[in-house]
């Protein structure tokens, strides 16, 4: 086990309902709010309305930007820190998925420093993240990223399309509102592809450590148990209440550091995926490429995993068959129709290996992509080209 410091500084108010408590949880941190949400859900829904009676009620000022897309874009976030400066803010709101969530982290950095978002998010970073930027409070609409309760957000550049994390203390929301009954209203195909990020968050950490924690195993094990079974649930029944709280605790706790702890493994996948839907942000979102691509990367990594995809196998699947276990996930994934390929959504193939180059850039530019192993550009190509069209691969599980 390595060494680890296990620190969550955010506040978690779960349960049916807890969302009307955003009044009096906001009235502890501040006095005028910017509400930052998407372009149409959170009035469509009515949510915006609600929140903002709920403000007024507890005499707090607020401004509203609603104007994040999906893959949040460093030109909206750059606009939504001008805005909160001009009016005077003193904490942010986020309400909505995990892209509202990261701009939100986003915006609450700029506001403050007055640097444009990209400057946290080169490689290496022109800046440095703060120590203290406006507070957050997060109000959780879909169980899926995890924002909620870790110290990342992911950023996609305006202009050139390159998706990067920034990292700091100051991105742990002050507050995270997790009511689960928000989520009933998030269409299945949103839902299924929250499910797998969620479970992708769990499993790369899993996979790729060479530490032995086996404490931090069963914790992981048990939540990925549960997310593809809870998966399987809200994908028949959208409205299963169980399952949607089940989704949304383990989302929380899957970036939360404790089922990683001890580990300090790499998240290659997530990191495949950036590129795809960097470029395709309105025909691929996050979660569908991890779906698609996870396959290939396991198909293409068998040996360098076979190790843990045999105790994950073991403990989940009651088979010890690196092949079969990979041939579990993918019925799994078929079940909730996740299982597609790139070609599906109009991918270009040239665009492959700029995939490959821009993964390769985020990774610090060594020509590799940090796994168990580092991946060659090679073998990087590979997992692109095969998640393409899949052809025969996987048509018979």
């Amino acid at each position: 086990m390595d060494n680890f410091i296990f620190r969550l500084p955010t506040k978690i108010v779960f349960g049916k309902d807890e969302f009307y408590k955003l009044g009096e949880e906001a009235k502890k941190i501040g006095r005028k709010a910017l509400i930052v949400t998407g372009k149409r859900f959170a009035k469509e829904s009515g949510l915006l309305e609600k929140a903002e009676e709920m403000l007024k009620k507890n005499s707090i000022d607020y401004v509203v930007f609603s104007e994040v897309e999906p893959n949040p874009e460093s030109e909206t976030v750059d606009k939504g820190s001008r805005i909160a400066r001009e009016n005077g803010v003193d904490f942010v709101i986020g309400l909505g998925g995990g892209s509202v969530i990261d701009a939100s982290k986003g915006i609450a950095t700029v506001a403050v420093t007055g640097k444009p978002i990209w400057d946290y998010c080169e490689r290496p970073p022109k800046e440095k993240v703060p120590q203290n930027t406006l507070p957050i409070l997060a109000v959780i609409t879909v169980a899926a990223t995890g924002s909620e309760a870790d110290s990342g957000a992911v950023i996609t550049n305006t202009k050139t399309r390159e998706k990067r994390g920034f990292f700091g203390i100051a991105n742990f929301p002050r507050v995270s509102i997790i009511d689960p009954v928000l989520t009933i209203s998030i269409p299945q195909k949103q839902t299924v592809d929250g499910v797998v990020d969620i479970f992708v968050h769990i499993f790369e950490s899993y996979l790729s450590s060479k530490a032995n924690t086996p404490v931090s195993d069963r914790v992981a094990e048990g939540l990925m148990r549960e997310a593809i079974r809870q998966g399987q649930i809200v994908f028949k029944d959208l409205k299963n209440i169980v399952a949607r709280e089940s989704l949304s605790w383990i989302s929380t706790l899957a970036l939360s550091g404790f089922p990683s702890a001890g580990r300090s493994g790499p998240f290659a996948v997530h990191r495949l995926e950036h590129p795809i839907s960097g470029i395709y942000p309105t025909k691929i979102s996050h979660g569908r490429g991890l779906a698609i691509l996870l396959p290939s990367f396991l198909y293409h990594t068998k040996e360098m995993h076979a190790e843990r995809l045999k105790l994950f196998g073991k403990e989940i699947f009651s088979t010890d068959s690196p092949s079969k276990t990979i041939e579990r996930i993918v019925h799994w994934m078929k079940n909730m129709n996740t299982f597609n390929f790139l070609k599906e959504y109009g991918v270009k193939k040239e665009d492959l290996k700029k995939f490959a180059e821009m993964a390769i850039a985020d990774d610090g530019g060594q020509g590799v992509v940090t796994a168990r192993e580092p991946l060659e550009r090679e073998t990087i190509l590979k997992i692109y080209e095969t998640a393409y069209d899949y052809k025969d691969l996987f048509r018979k599980v």
